[in-house]
């Protein structure tokens, strides 16, 4: 089955809706009931929330339609655990404009980075996570955009590709 790809931009109303999303989604990862043991090694190493792919690129006014919405969780890697689950969830939403569309939920571990709540220093590991293509993700993620959702100072902002 091929993707459906609707053309249409992606502007802050949709962001807003998937950050909302991004954060239910965020508490209910690290419940008790659904991942209790990546609590304590992960809860407190979120860098950053940020849609990426075909729809981060359609944001950035250089896409070619939404199929989906890839929103990944940006962690600093954690020495004692170096892995997250690979698993990604997908709901059906309302995304602004876009009725009962896809969004995936993956999280991403950025190898030797360390937990900040300074922007300046989240973007540099996160350019230097995709610039340096550490895992198959990395390159996979490089070759399309990112945008920012969370924490609120990258907001709508264009982190990659650099301009």
């Amino acid at each position: 089955m091929s993707k459906v790809y609707r053309n249409q931009p992606v502007t802050r109303l949709e962001l807003e809706k998937l950050l909302a999303l991004a954060m239910a989604e965020e508490d209910d990862f690290f419940s008790c009931q659904r991942n209790d043991h990546l609590i304590a090694p992960y809860r407190d190493r979120l860098l950053c929330i940020a849609l990426c792919q075909g729809a981060a690129l359609q944001y950035a006014d250089c896409g070619y339609g939404v199929a989906d919405f890839d929103i990944h969780f940006f962690y600093a890697q954690n020495p004692a655990k170096r892995r997250l689950s690979r698993a990604v969830p997908r709901i059906i939403a309302d995304v602004g404009s876009f009725d009962s569309i896809p969004v995936d939920f993956v999280r991403t571990v950025v190898p030797h980075a360390t937990p900040s709540s300074e922007t300046g220093v989240i973007v540099g590991q996160l350019h230097a996570f995709l610039r340096e293509t550490p895992t198959r993700n990395a390159v996979h993620l490089a070759q399309k955009a990112v945008v920012g959702l969370s924490p609120a100072a990258l907001f709508g902002e264009v982190l990659w590709p650099l301009l």
